[in-house]
């Protein structure tokens, strides 16, 4: 039972040692389907009989009475003080109903919405209702796949709202740069790249190299046409970028020039509602750009006041994602294992058997912390890249086949093993290179000192 409980994890073996040995017909199994504004509950016995129907209440002081005295009331009526309580994690808004319930003694179990969509996939239930869903967070929570019951507290919850928020910006900035990029098609399409025949073949080179870069945005910002570029001429453009700082190489100028004269665009006078719509956009993204820099900022005060910061001695990890994983992870002492980890984020592949074979490992299962999970990826792809300490593993890796979705997985998973062990014993990142020194790769990570 022991192996089998580590292979469940640890808020499953939990669930099974709150269970066991109790009188199933005397145990409470209470789905609460959450929503900004009406929750609806239920109480079942652990066959999924009813012990009180449907009913709704409110995230309040009288509402959670309503939910606290029906519990307390079947209870009495079964004569039980066994009552394990699921809840799907929509939003933010369950939060509070755990808080309260965790407070108030329950045994509160937070579903993924990952796993009620298992069992609906599992019992062929296409239909979605507010009852149906109450019967699959039920099942979903009698057949452990609950995820964990504690929430963020103290400085892992500030990390994790400044993270996410930044990650919401980030998202936002992303929409602006793809209309920013369709707008300025209209004016100047060959400034994002043009194509040149060489010895037959088709070339497309791009004039800067970061499109979003110092010099290209104020290009895009004041000369959005190529008519304005060719009257600043050679003589302009290195006037512009001596003044501005801009740093624009004779290269650069060339292909500025070149794909200037070659435009086919309207002229400039018929293009006045696309150069306004597209200065509205470059303003929205200097905002989110500027809003990013100053949560950045946050993110790295708050973190070096904790022992996360030893997640930066790993090189080709930066201070946000070292942040996200830190916070997302949580506090470690509820973990044994870096398994449970993995199962957290939900980057742990699903095993599919069928016969005496050993089956083979699937896709992930995606039953955990999205905002983890996300944050796993792109640290494997990341390291994947940059970390040549394990760039061993990445080849064994390629050498079987896999593709770069998969490696960037494993490599995450891989992290998560690492950083366990690093933050459990509260020790740096350990690579034998003369290159190398942690304390310098964490210095060149951070703009604020230490003592901040």
């Amino acid at each position: 039972m022991r192996h089998f409980n580590g292979k469940q994890g640890f808020r499953r073996s939990q669930f099974a040692k709150e269970i066991r040995g109790a009188d199933l017909e005397k145990v409470l199994i209470v789905p609460i389907d959450v929503s900004k504004v009406l929750q609806k509950a239920m109480i079942l016995n652990y066959y999924g009989e009813p012990i009180e129907s449907v009913f709704s209440f409110m995230v309040s002081q009288t509402g959670m009475k309503v939910l606290i005295d029906k519990i307390e009331r079947a209870k009495i009526s079964l004569q039980t003080d066994k009552v394990f309580i699921g809840i799907e994690a929509t939003g933010h808004y369950y939060e509070d109903i755990v808080r309260i319930l965790t407070d108030q003694g329950y045994s509160v179990h937070i579903i993924n919405p990952a796993s009620t969509h298992e069992e609906r996939k599992l019992h062929l239930t296409y239909t979605k209702t507010d009852d149906i869903d109450l019967y699959l967070i039920a099942e979903a929570l009698i057949g452990n796949k609950a995820t964990n019951s504690k929430l963020n507290t103290g400085i892992y919850k500030e990390l994790q709202l400044i993270t996410r928020a930044r990650r919401r910006e980030i998202e936002k900035r992303s929409r602006i740069k793809t209309e920013i990029r369709t707008y300025h098609d209209q004016i100047w399409r060959e400034y994002q790249g043009y194509s040149t025949l060489i010895d037959g073949k088709l070339k497309t080179k791009k004039i800067f190299s970061d499109f979003w870069g110092k010099a290209s945005v104020h290009l895009l910002t004041h000369y959005p046409h190529a008519s304005q570029v060719l009257k600043l001429g050679e003589l302009g453009l290195r006037q512009l970028s001596k003044e501005h700082n801009l740093k624009i190489r004779k290269t650069t100028i060339e292909k500025l020039l070149f794909a200037a004269s070659e435009s086919v665009s309207k002229p400039c006078e018929d293009l006045s509602s696309e150069r306004f719509l597209l200065q509205q956009k470059l303003k929205d993204y200097a905002y989110h750009t500027k809003n990013i820099e100053t949560y950045e900022k946050e993110i790295e005060r708050l973190f070096i006041q904790t022992n996360g910061i030893l997640l930066l001695t790993i090189p080709g990890i930066g201070l946000v994602t070292a942040a996200e994983i830190f916070c997302e992870m949580g506090d470690l002492s509820d973990f044994s294992s870096a398994g449970q980890l993995i199962k957290k984020a939900g980057t742990n592949p699903i095993i599919k058997q069928s016969g005496p074979g050993a089956g083979y490992k699937g896709r992930i299962s995606k039953q955990g912390n999205a905002n983890l999970r996300r944050a796993v990826y792109n640290a494997g792809r990341s390291l994947s890249i940059h970390n040549e300490a394990l760039k061993p593993f990445v080849m064994r890796l390629k050498e079987k086949g896999k593709k770069a979705g998969s490696v960037y997985i494993a490599m995450g998973n891989k992290l998560l093993k690492i950083a366990f062990a690093m933050l459990t014993r509260g020790e740096p990142f350990q690579w034998n290179h003369p290159d190398y020194h942690y304390k310098k790769e964490v210095f060149k990570k951070l703009t604020l000192p230490l003592s901040a």
